[in-house]
């Protein structure tokens, strides 16, 4: 499987076709390149545990900021020292759950995806690793560490609509579509990520 996802993401991405399924309502498609767009990366981990295939997502600590508290993939700013998006992932990875970069395999990147309420442009890299037992939550930035099962999370099940509340300005949006896996409400950037993934997904089952 992992050598597949691999191929897949070589070929034609579905992008916004895929990711506009899970956007909060109202959300277009990017026209163009914002001014002065701040650039990120963030890390779809993909690992086995009980020979099913699983991604890591973290709870990010309720530090006042523009994503506080949300649910999202190990990730943050392109730093000046950060000579790829890849590494910038990568680093931030080891940064916010303990996972060296020597242990992480780099499958390929998906759709760029730009996020309004904070002005970041970011890029997913997608990843694999044999070694995630013993991760390490960062004090600062993160107050848990998730492991979901792909074959659970992309169930229909676990797709609904609910009202949200964006931390940025506190507005409550209806029907935001979302993915619950047991108590954790996955929506905004990283279910859209989450979507093109699991179009990639899909094309292998």
């Amino acid at each position: 499987m992992i050598g597949r996802i691999q191929y897949e993401l070589l070929k034609e991405l579905p992008a916004w076709e895929a990711q506009q399924k899970m956007a909060p309502p109202l959300r277009k498609p990017l026209s163009k390149q914002p001014l002065q767009v701040r650039l990120s990366a963030v890390c779809i981990l993909l690992f086995y545990k009980n020979e099913e295939l699983h991604t890591i997502l973290i709870r990010r600590t309720q530090d006042g900021k523009t994503h506080g508290g949300q649910i999202s993939f190990p990730g943050g700013r392109f730093e000046a020292n950060d000579f790829s998006f890849t590494y910038c992932a990568q680093r931030e990875c080891e940064e916010e759950i303990g996972l060296a970069i020597s242990e992480m395999k780099v499958l390929g990147a998906m759709s760029q995806l730009y996020i309004p309420p904070s002005n970041y442009m970011v890029y997913p890299v997608v990843m694999f690793s044999h070694k995630v037992e013993d991760l390490i939550a960062s004090v600062n930035e993160v107050d848990e560490i998730i492991e979901v099962p792909f074959k659970n999370l992309f169930d229909d099940s676990c797709k609904k609509r609910i009202e949200v509340e964006a931390n940025s300005n506190k507005v409550k949006i209806k029907e935001t579509p979302i993915y619950q896996f047991e108590s954790y409400v996955i929506w905004g950037a990283t279910a859209m990520i989450l979507s093109e993934f699991e179009e990639i997904y899909n094309r292998l089952r």
